[in-house]
């Protein structure tokens, strides 16, 4: 016959074994909980940056797109800016326009800074291969050795399209835009000699007065006429 004092310290073994085994269930399951949390807070910080990956380089594709149309449309607009200075792509009335500065833009609820710079090509005066890149606006020097070795060349231009965002390194890529299609100046006037460079159209300038008389129409005769 078991005594009651062997039962009651019986029954006392079995309570603890019990609550330990009642809190080893439960550290395990915090264990398991905080696992899957972690696993979730990965998985939705994984999707927001390629979110915010796939937006920036939609903007990136975009803004490359816009100077294409802008220097199709007028090569000035391209050529004539700025070089190494920043710049963004601005829709007005459905038709690109180049803005000075760096562009804020939202995309769903991403926000993102969007800007391209434009630098002068060097070419290779008898090969034609690029040789190097200029920041200089200079049209008439060499751009690395002498000026029989390599030139720069009006018709092409360097745009590097930089996108960022907060906590993500920015995402940068380069093209060159190229003058593939020509257009007519009309010269209404021969008001002016000595100008040189890019002309805007229409024009009334030209860049010598030796031996022709300006007007409404142009005289061109040795000694004067």
């Amino acid at each position: 016959m078991i005594s009651p004092k062997f039962k009651k310290i019986k029954l006392g073994q079995q309570d603890g074994q019990l609550l330990l085994e009642a809190l080893v269930v439960m550290a395990a399951f915090s264990v398991i909980a905080a696992l899957g949390a972690q696993s979730i807070f990965v998985s939705m910080f994984s999707s927001k940056n390629s979110a915010e990956k796939n937006a920036a380089t939609g903007l990136l594709e975009e803004t490359f797109e816009a100077v294409r149309g802008i220097a199709t449309e007028k090569w000035q607009n391209i050529y004539d800016a700025t070089k190494n200075s920043n710049y963004y792509p601005q829709n007005s009335s459905g038709q690109w326009l180049v803005t000075s500065g760096a562009e804020n833009v939202t995309v769903g609820n991403h926000s993102f800074t969007r800007s391209f710079i434009i630098q002068n090509v060097c070419r290779d005066n008898t090969s034609r291969d690029i040789t190097d890149i200029t920041d200089s606006s200079g049209t008439s020097t060499a751009c690395t050795g002498t000026a029989a070795d390599d030139s720069h060349d009006p018709s092409s231009q360097k745009i590097t399209a930089t996108i960022s965002w907060s906590g993500a390194d920015p995402i940068t890529s380069a093209e060159y835009v190229l003058r593939w299609r020509n257009k007519l100046c009309e010269q209404t006037n021969w008001a002016t000699s000595g100008s040189s460079g890019v002309k805007s159209c229409p024009d009334t300038t030209y860049e010598s007065s030796t031996n022709i008389t300006p007007g409404t129409e142009i005289e061109i005769c040795s000694g004067g006429c």
